[in-house]
């Protein structure tokens, strides 16, 4: 009766020591998802991706082989990358067509949840899960900083993420059931806004006249949409003549010419032109939105050349 009474106590501490070293466990490691390079006046979504690797382990022997493992993302939607007081919006998902967020049971949303099994050989399984990311469209305002390429983010750490996970046999449960969270992984959302203008240009037409005893004068616009806090600068060339100081319009088809001027103010005083033999260019600070700024051009009193049609091409270019 001793031999047994100790045999079966041997027995009993060799299975103690067997769960001890092996016990079943999950964990998850998620990586940064970055959209690049971002420009808000392009008005358009910005998508990208990124991966979690979930990894459970079982002991060598288990009567739970499957593990349900439940990804939970705090912070409501839509979510915001940030830069000081900036912000940017977008969203986290779980699908490729951003269709079903990435949310969190205690939100009362829906975790990204998956289903694993223990190997045939050894005792840990991998599997990658891809997240996707998508910068809402039509965000024209966010700003850069200090004229220069500005990093939004959002850290998802501590309380904002969390890993729920149960092993079981029979009767898969549900990640709604599940309240104690098992771990946490952290990553980074971020992108990259970016300095960028556009322009359009309306026409300058002086019209028609018989002769040019007196000042001819009209008005025409540039239409600038530059990022919000981007510093830019407009000059114009000099056009067929060459000069800025000292523009003309050639008679379409030959035979003379006519003299005019481009101005960047209603009195026209000052002549728009590159910043050389004493003209200026208009500068100004974009806002995201379009920014209209009048061009304002004279014919003066001259010498009637023959009739014709007379025009110029002049080239508008945005520095920012």
């Amino acid at each position: 009766m001793k031999r047994l009474a100790y045999g079966l106590l041997l027995c009993f501490a060799l299975l103690l020591g067997v769960g001890r070293a092996h016990a079943q466990s999950c964990s998850a490691v998620a990586t940064s998802i970055n959209f690049g390079t971002v420009s808000p006046i392009a008005l358009s979504a910005v998508a990208a991706t990124s991966t979690v690797t979930v990894t459970c382990t079982w002991p060598l022997v288990s009567l739970t082989p499957s593990a349900l493992v439940c990804l939970n993302l705090g912070t409501t939607s839509p979510r915001s990358m940030v830069n000081g007081a900036n912000s940017m919006q977008y969203d986290l998902y779980q699908d490729a067509a951003h269709s079903l967020l990435w949310g969190s049971t205690a939100n009362g949303t829906t975790p990204i949840s998956l289903t694993l099994a223990k190997p045939l050989v050894g005792t840990t399984v991998n599997q990658v899960v891809t997240f996707y990311g998508l910068i809402a469209a039509n965000q024209p305002t966010v700003p850069s900083v200090a004229n220069g390429n500005t990093v939004y983010s959002q850290n998802f750490s501590g309380a904002l993420t969390a890993l729920n996970d149960v092993f079981y046999l029979l009767g898969s449960p549900t990640c709604a059931s599940l309240s104690t969270p098992a771990s946490t992984f952290t990553f980074t959302a971020s992108a990259t806004v970016t300095n960028n203008c556009t322009i359009s240009t309306t026409n300058v037409a002086f019209g028609s006249t018989g002769i040019l005893s007196g000042t001819l004068t009209a008005t025409g616009s540039i239409s600038a949409r530059c990022t919000n806090n981007d510093a830019f600068e407009i000059s114009l060339n000099g056009g067929n003549s060459g000069n800025v100081a000292a523009r003309s319009m050639p008679r379409q088809g030959g035979g003379g010419a006519i003299n005019y001027q481009l101005y960047t103010d209603a009195p026209r005083s000052i002549v728009w032109g590159d910043g050389t033999a004493g003209t200026s260019m208009v500068t100004g600070t974009g806002s995201g939105n379009i920014q209209t700024i009048n061009v304002y051009g004279a014919v003066p009193a001259q010498a009637t050349p023959m009739p014709g049609n007379y025009s110029d091409t002049i080239t508008a270019t945005i520095a920012f």
